[in-house]
């Protein structure tokens, strides 16, 4: 009886080896995660996205996290659910990767090869019941005329030039140097929601700082500042996570505020902005 247990105990070791060399070596498939893309109802403004990563996911297990364009091994093979979810740099941050809070993930079953390249081209949506709570593409309007700096030689005006169409365009000078310039819509939004976002696209040669001012009947309005945008050459967008700057306000409407500073080493400066969405999940 001990002889048979220690060559059962054996042979289970060898199978153990064995199934490890067999793991460590077997052959993954591949997709090849090109891009995603965004698709939008008519309510829901441009569909201009930055998504950067794809955070993917085997049967419900998390595969890894990769930069697009990517090639990503997978080492389970046959039929599998895949998910794939957008992830975007939250706040503009390279080094804060997240999945977006406000996009669809891509899903499908698919046939796994061993050694085979498959392409995926993931798309996605805006989650149904959102609060596109400010909209603004500058085609007809500029909604950013409230001048929270007293300056009315600094303004937002329409430039012809814009990322989609029209947009808003601000110049500093040294005479001029900065400017405070906030929404006239005040919108409500609320401290219990589960995630607010500010997208937008921009380019600017000075330092731009973006934020929200609360307020209520019964209150002083408050100003909060999230993030300073650097300047930059082209065209970019960004996606500004304002949740828990609403929560700690306790307020209940919001504008949207920039402030704009110009550089040392310039003279004149020009900002530019579109395509600004404010949107609640709650």
């Amino acid at each position: 009886m001990i002889h048979l247990r220690k060559i059962l105990l054996f042979c289970s070791l060898i199978l153990l080896f064995f199934n490890s060399c067999v793991t460590e070596n077997a052959v993954p498939a591949y997709i090849h995660v090109p891009a995603f893309s965004l698709t939008t109802k008519p309510n829901e403004g441009t569909a201009s996205e930055k998504i950067t990563d794809a955070w993917v996911y085997v049967d419900g297990q998390i595969n890894g996290v990769f930069q697009l364009p990517a090639t990503i091994p997978i080492v389970e093979i046959g039929k599998h659910d895949l998910k794939i979810f957008p992830g975007v740099r939250n706040n503009g941050t390279r080094s804060n990767p997240v999945i977006y809070a406000l996009y669809n993930a891509y899903s499908t079953n698919f046939d796994l090869k061993a050694g085979k390249v498959d392409t995926i081209r993931p798309f996605t949506t805006y989650f149904n019941n959102l609060n596109f709570a400010m909209m603004e593409d500058f085609e007809r309007t500029n909604i950013f005329i409230i001048d929270q700096d007293n300056n009315t030689n600094t303004r937002f005006t329409i430039d012809p030039n814009g990322f989609e169409g029209k947009c808003a365009s601000l110049t500093l000078n040294k005479t001029n140097p900065r400017a405070e310039k906030a929404s006239a819509a005040r919108v409500p939004l609320s401290e219990y929601a589960n995630s607010i976002f500010l997208e937008m696209n921009y380019k600017t040669e000075a330092f731009l700082s973006v934020g929200i001012i609360g307020s209520s009947v019964f209150s002083t309005p408050e100003t909060l500042y999230k993030i300073t945008l650097v300047p930059n050459k082209t065209w970019n967008k960004t996606y500004i996570n304002l949740t828990n700057e609403v929560k700690q306000l306790k307020l209940t409407n919001f504008q949207i505020v920039f402030g704009a500073e110009l550089p040392d080493s310039l003279s004149t400066a020009k900002v530019l902005i579109d395509n600004v969405k404010l949107i609640e999940a709650k």
